[in-house]
């Protein structure tokens, strides 16, 4: 199937202004993350066993060397979008500066909202990037693909617990919010043969993924609950949720979630064994996936 995809020149364009994630990101939360990729890789492969481009790679079923071969026929578009709450400075840097990271030839449109949606087409755009105070989406014109943020950082979270855990299949994951993130998550380690066990607050939602994702089995006791399992999957915006008192000397966290779901307490308690950022897993993840799948 690789050697059909590799017959075809994509480009891509990304309209952004907010996460289209968990929560609106702000300013400080993107401030340093161009300045330090390579160290964000550095610790990635320590921790995880696999830098950005390997964990996005995995979160499509794919690898580094596939994608390898594309890097320079797919130049991407990152456009400012100015409607709803406004451009978060220093956003669209950000994202460009990951792409590039990750091997790809990317720019920052000097046009914003639709003339930057027209400057990029009119330079062979093939598939694009839409994002609003709700949204945030790629489609791939050519294949008809639409990939949703959230549900791509999802998979990129879930891929990178798989990595760090050596593999989920057969072990347990309390994942806790079930939203598109959640949702995401749920439906990678569920194919991965993890055991789901899943917590939110609505427990409607949380009987409607038990419907849609194979064996998934539903929480109903939050703080029971989290000292019994060593691996975590955080999708809430929830601060610091998860304390001391429920973090053992072998828990794993992913936790996508912005603000980050565990007290400062803990942080000591989990370095090494904790999945965050900001944006990288999640725009890593979304490129490959309107690429390759």
């Amino acid at each position: 199937m690789y050697q059909k995809r590799t017959k075809f020149l994509f480009s891509i364009v990304v309209v952004l202004r907010g996460s289209g994630n968990v929560t609106r990101l702000k300013e400080e939360d993107v401030l340093y993350i161009a300045e330090s990729l390579k160290e964000y890789d550095k610790q990635m492969v320590k921790n995880v066993g696999k830098s950005l481009s390997g964990i996005a790679a995995h979160s499509i079923g794919s690898t580094e060397k596939e994608i390898y071969d594309l890097h320079h026929a797919v130049p991407v578009g990152v456009i400012p979008v100015t409607c709803g709450k406004g451009i978060i400075n220093g956003f669209s840097g950000s994202v460009q500066k990951i792409i590039e990271h990750l091997g790809f030839i990317a720019f920052v449109t000097r046009h914003k909202d639709v003339g930057g949606l027209a400057e990029a087409v009119r330079k062979g755009a093939k598939v694009v990037f839409l994002a609003d105070d709700d949204h945030f989406i790629a489609i791939n014109i050519s294949t008809g693909r639409v990939v949703d943020n959230a549900e791509a950082t999802g998979k990129g979270y879930a891929a990178a617990l798989d990595l760090m855990s050596g593999g989920l299949r057969d072990k347990e994951v309390l994942l806790l919010g079930v939203g598109p993130v959640g949702a995401g998550a749920a439906a990678f380690m569920s194919a991965h043969g993890a055991r789901v066990f899943v917590y939110d607050v609505e427990l409607e939602q949380a009987e409607n993924l038990k419907k849609t994702v194979p064996g998934v089995q539903i929480v109903r006791d939050f703080h029971e609950a989290l000292p019994e399992y060593k691996l975590l999957f955080d999708a809430t915006p929830a601060p610091e949720i998860i304390v001391k008192e429920y973090v053992r000397e072998d828990t794993m966290i992913s936790a996508p979630g912005i603000p980050l779901g565990l007290s400062r307490e803990c942080l000591p308690l989990i370095a090494g064994r904790l999945i965050h950022d900001a944006l990288e897993i999640g725009v890593a993840a979304m490129l490959f996936e309107a690429l390759f799948n």
